[in-house]
């Protein structure tokens, strides 16, 4: 990779890495979502909670997360117990209804709070709560509890909350515990926005904020917004004002009250607060759903995915950055041994060529057969021929004309040539 290249790749990441920075040191908007969750610490989850009831119950608490059929079926013997279900909705079907009321009718007992009564859960119990509004999403509502140890007291619910309350029920086994109060937001509202003429003949607003008027006259005498529904030995709670449990209203100053107010009606025995059917419940959606899910299996996951990164990192660095091809050094003893051959022969100096040419030979025979050539007699010649498998009369050829030139002090071509022929034959048998 060239420098230019590398420039461009380091500003890239630098630019990747300062908006990760920038993604990270940057507060997050508070999310005003309704999650319902124990572990959300957002205004509308319901952290502070469940973090406080096993004050609350003097029992450990714990968190349900897979839904109430298969939780139910591993807790078929439990008495004295409690399962709450708090969210903005909650869509049980006939079976979940059936072991919910096996549950209840042991002795335990069940506490739901929803914004209304939908489903199974109203078919079976003949339940129905009001149905919601659009004119006024959001409103202000005051509620109480009528046992008089209560003295009393009430509790004023605005943002988030909504005007919801039971139509219908079954007087014969139903206890009203909790009200909503005669609260009219609406009343002079709209007039104090649109002027006195508003609902005049001459106002033409549109006729849905009129009837708006006409459905808060209902708002005239208390109306049932938490009850007790026995079963068998035991209970069903149902509570229409699920946004007094959250975070946002556990920490305003006395509405943790009402909270324990109202758990006071449930059991003192184990705690099981559901985590399965919450609006904020995290699910992941990816495909690899299962793998993601499990523990084990999301870590071998990642580590094969970076594994798989740093390979193709390294190896991008290697062929990016290639080994230059070294020739390797020439193998020049044969052309200076010529040059050195030509130089003699030039210079007409036969017995120096043919004294070199002999020592050589020599040379040869004693690093490569290891054998003394100081004294070159005839028990030299038979060991040398044993150990380079030439015949003992071809050994004896050479030898003896090697010893023949060194005793002449002048020598011819023909002689050297002679030697020549001698020793490549001697090296090639």
């Amino acid at each position: 990779m060239d420098k230019k290249s590398k420039t461009y790749l380091y500003i890239i990441f630098g630019v990747v890495a300062l908006l990760l920075l920038l993604e990270v040191i940057t507060p997050q908007p508070l999310s005003w979502e309704e999650s319902y969750t124990s572990g959300d610490k957002i205004p509308y989850g319901a952290y502070v909670l469940y973090d406080q009831l096993d004050e609350l119950f003097d029992e450990e608490v714990e968190s349900i997360k897979v839904d109430p059929v298969s939780f139910l079926k591993k807790h078929k013997d439990e008495t004295n117990a409690n399962y709450i279900f708090i969210n903005n909705y909650l869509g049980f079907d006939r079976t979940e209804m059936d072991h919910l009321m096996e549950f209840a009718e042991r002795g335990n007992k069940v506490f739901v709070s929803t914004q209304s009564v939908t489903g199974a859960f109203g078919d079976s119990l003949k339940l129905e709560s009001n149905r919601y509004y659009s004119y006024y999403e959001e409103d202000t509502v005051r509620v109480r509890l009528n046992n008089p140890l209560f003295e009393n007291r009430s509790y004023i619910y605005q943002k988030g909350s909504s005007y919801r309350h039971f139509v219908s029920y079954d007087t014969t086994r139903t206890t009203v515990l909790g009200e909503v109060l005669p609260f009219e937001p609406v009343k002079g509202y709209l007039k104090n926005i649109f002027g006195e003429e508003f609902g005049s003949e001459q106002d033409s607003t549109p006729s849905i904020i009129k009837n708006a008027i006409e459905k808060s006259k209902s708002r005239q005498v208390p109306q049932a917004n938490f009850i007790e529904l026995k079963v068998g030995d035991g209970a069903i709670y149902y509570h229409l004002n699920p946004i007094a449990f959250t975070n946002y209203y556990m920490l305003q100053e006395g509405k943790e009250q009402y909270v324990s107010e109202v758990f006071s009606y449930l059991n003192d025995g184990p705690v099981y607060f559901d985590d399965y059917g919450k609006s904020g419940r995290r699910v992941v959606s990816s495909p690899m759903r299962f793998i993601l899910t499990n523990a084990a299996l999301k870590w071998s996951w990642y580590i094969t995915l970076g594994a798989i990164l740093l390979y193709f990192i390294f190896k991008a660095k290697r062929e990016q950055r290639p080994i230059p091809v070294v020739n390797p050094l020439e193998n020049s003893t044969v052309e200076f041994t010529k040059t050195i051959g030509n130089l003699y022969f030039q210079s007409g100096d036969v017995s120096g060529i043919i004294h070199k040419k002999i020592n050589f030979f020599l040379q040869k025979l004693r690093l490569k057969y290891f054998v003394n050539t100081e004294k070159m007699d005839a028990v030299f010649i038979q060991r040398l021929s044993v150990k380079t498998t030439v015949s003992q009369e071809q050994t004896k050829d050479i030898i003896d004309y090697i010893n023949h030139l060194r005793n002449k002090p002048v020598h011819s071509d023909y002689e050297l040539k002679q030697l020549n022929k001698k020793i490549d034959a001697f090296f090639k048998d």
